[in-house]
């Protein structure tokens, strides 16, 4: 069994980390807003899409610790400043059906965010929202899913929406195409590498005339499974590159920008818990350090997840 792809819904991050870093005095600092789309949400058999069936993913836990901003040189900004975000995910849900076109199963999905809030770093501060709201929601109206012999691919095209209440979400639309694979190193299937690359087009934010730029993001990891693949433990990456600057006239003038990346490691576990019929549980363990950011966040990601699904009977 895989909770892949259900895991891959939880990458749909809403929460706000909109970084604001003015210079008061001394040198300009750099500085880079952030988008929708977050290290530390898929990992292990990340290219895969889930078996046909129904999957229901509550509660998805996700902490972020020991955040702090770190300069275009990998220089750590505001030593003394860290903090750390929680989110939680009401209910998200995702469906693979059976349909086939061009020969992949067709897939949809969709989430709501909850999250305490936004992180913002000031030169001599931090501020975050000290309560919850609502975050943005995504919704994925297509997801394709090949399984080969010794590969599964799957791509898909999807959006988030600005729903979030206050400080709770982006104020701006995005447009996310993925596109993934899972390699199989082995004919029994117990060895795998995996990839998947998200492609964020932000829109200008309704809230002030500034666009984020666009953001490139991958994500996978290196498995190894077990019972008869419906577990599996290894090792998830991540790593995302701004690739295009911020841009508007809403971007405040004593705020030089430059495009940022960051990169992330760490074990992960993926597990069944009970079955019985074609009902399944399945809960997910991560944990990345978040490495090498330039103009970007540093810290620790961590990533827990309950699913219940509903398999198609074949």
């Amino acid at each position: 069994m895989n909770e892949s792809r259900t895991a891959a819904m939880s990458r749909r991050l809403s929460i706000w980390l909109a970084v604001s870093l003015f210079a008061l005095s001394g040198p300009k600092l750099l500085a880079q807003y952030q988008g929708e789309q977050q290290i530390g949400f898929t990992g292990l058999n990340a290219g895969s899409q889930a078996p046909p069936g129904i999957y229901v993913t509550i509660p998805l836990y996700w902490r972020v610790n020991d955040l702090s901003i770190y300069g275009a040189q990998n220089n750590r900004l505001l030593p003394n400043t860290s903090g750390s975000i929680n989110l939680f995910m009401l209910p998200s849900f995702q469906v693979v059906t059976p349909f086939k076109i061009l020969g992949a199963n067709y897939g949809a999905s969709f989430t709501q965010w909850m999250d305490n809030g936004t992180l913002s770093l000031a030169a001599v501060n931090y501020r975050k929202a000290g309560s919850y709201g609502y975050g943005d929601i995504y919704v994925q109206p297509i997801s394709l899913g090949w399984h080969l012999r010794r590969a599964d691919v799957t791509t898909g095209y999807a959006f988030f929406a600005p729903t979030g209440s206050d400080v709770h979400g982006f104020h701006m639309w995005v447009n996310e195409l993925d596109l993934g694979t899972t390699v199989y190193l082995d004919e029994a299937k117990k060895y795998n590498v995996s990839t998947m690359m998200y492609y964020d087009w932000n829109r200008e934010k309704t809230t002030t005339p500034l666009t984020v730029g666009n953001i490139l993001t991958l994500s996978g990891g290196a498995a190894r499974s077990f019972l008869k693949g419906a577990a599996r433990v290894g090792v998830a990456y991540g790593a995302q590159w701004k690739v295009t600057r911020d841009s508007g006239p809403g971007i405040p003038a004593i705020l030089p920008l430059t495009n940022g990346r960051v990169f992330g490691v760490g074990p992960a576990v993926q597990m069944p818990l009970f079955a019985k019929g074609g009902v399944v549980g399945l809960a997910g363990f991560q944990y990345e350090w978040l490495v090498g950011p330039k103009t970007a966040f540093g810290g620790q990601t961590l990533t827990a997840t309950f699913t219940l699904a509903h398999l198609f009977q074949k």
